[in-house]
C-alpha cells in the first residue's frame, strides 16, 4: 500500500504528518518506511553557486531525520535528489547544474516500497520539478491515494478545494484530508472542519499543535482509526 503526502501550502505540517502516520503504522506492527524522494535546503551535499547566494552555510536538518525519530531505520536512504538552497525543487537543481527526472524519483520509489510506504513530495501537488514535470506526474504515476495536510486557519477551505478539483481532474483518489494546526477553541477552525465535512466523503483528521513529540507516539495516535482499515487487509 502506498500513500503519497502533500501540502496545500508549504509549511503547512507535511513532514510531521508523515513522520506521525510512520509511527503509527510501526506500533501496529505493519513494516512501514517514508519517503522524501526531493529534499531541498540540505548544504552538506552541494556546492554554493554563488558568494550572494543565500544558500545556508550549515546543514539544515532534512525532514527524514524525522522519520528516524519515529522509528525508522537511520541506515535507510529516504531521499534520491538533495539540494542545498531551500526552495522549489527545479530551482534549487538549476542553481546547481542538476536536473531532476521523474523517472529517477518513480525508480527509486519503487526500489524501496515497502508493506506501507509513505511518499512524501516537497511543496504542494503542482510543484515543478523541471520544466515539464511536477509532483502531480509523480502521484498520477504512483497511482496511490494521496493524504492532503492543510494547515487549518483562514483560508484553508479555498486551499483545500483548489487542491481536490486538482485531484479529482486528474482521477486521484483522496484518502484523507489532514487539517493540522487545529485549535478546538477557535471559531475559524471549527468552522473550516464542519464545511468540509460536509463537503467530503474521505476522513478528515483534525491534528493540534503538538508540542513535546519527539519521537511523534503522541500524534500517532490520532491516526490509529484511520490506519486500521489498512492493516485489515493486510
Amino acid at each position: 500500500m502506498k500513500f503519497f503526502i502533500t501540502g496545500s501550502d508549504t509549511d503547512v505540517g507535511k513532514s510531521f504528518v508523515t513522520a506521525s502516520l510512520l509511527r503509527a503504522f510501526l506500533e501496529q506492527g505493519a513494516k512501514a518506511v517514508a519517503l522524501k524522494p526531493v529534499q531541498t535546503g540540505y548544504a552538506e551535499n552541494s556546492r554554493i553557486p554563488d558568494e550572494n547566494s543565500r544558500i545556508p552555510s550549515q546543514s539544515l536538518e532534512p525532514d527524514f531525520k524525522e522519520y528516524i525519530k519515529a522509528g525508522q531505520n537511520a541506515n535507510f536512504k529516504a531521499t534520491c535528489y538533495t539540494f542545498a538552497y531551500p526552495a522549489s525543487p527545479h530551482f534549487s537543481a538549476e542553481l546547481e547544474g542538476k536536473k531532476i527526472k521523474a523517472r529517477g524519483i518513480l525508480d527509486f520509489i519503487e526500489q524501496n516500497l515497502a508493506q506501507i510506504t509513505l511518499i512524501e513530495g516537497a511543496g504542494g501537488i503542482l510543484v515543478p520539478l523541471n520544466e515539464n514535470q511536477s509532483f502531480l506526474d509523480i502521484a498520477k504515476e504512483l497511482n496511490a491515494p494521496v493524504i492532503l495536510v492543510c494547515k487549518n486557519c483562514l483560508g484553508a477551505i479555498n486551499h483545500a478545494l483548489l487542491n481536490l478539483e486538482i485531484l479529482r481532474q486528474n482521477s486521484i483518489k483522496l484518502a484523507a484530508l489532514i487539517l493540522n494546526f487545529h485549535d478546538e477553541n477557535d471559531a475559524i477552525c471549527l468552522s473550516n472542519q464542519q464545511f468540509l465535512q460536509k463537503k467530503l466523503s474521505c476522513p478528515i483528521i483534525t491534528l493540534k499543535n503538538y508540542k513535546n513529540n519527539e519521537n511523534y507516539s503522541n500524534s500517532a495516535k490520532d491516526f490509529r482509526a484511520f490506519i486500521s482499515k489498512f492493516l485489515d487487509k493486510k
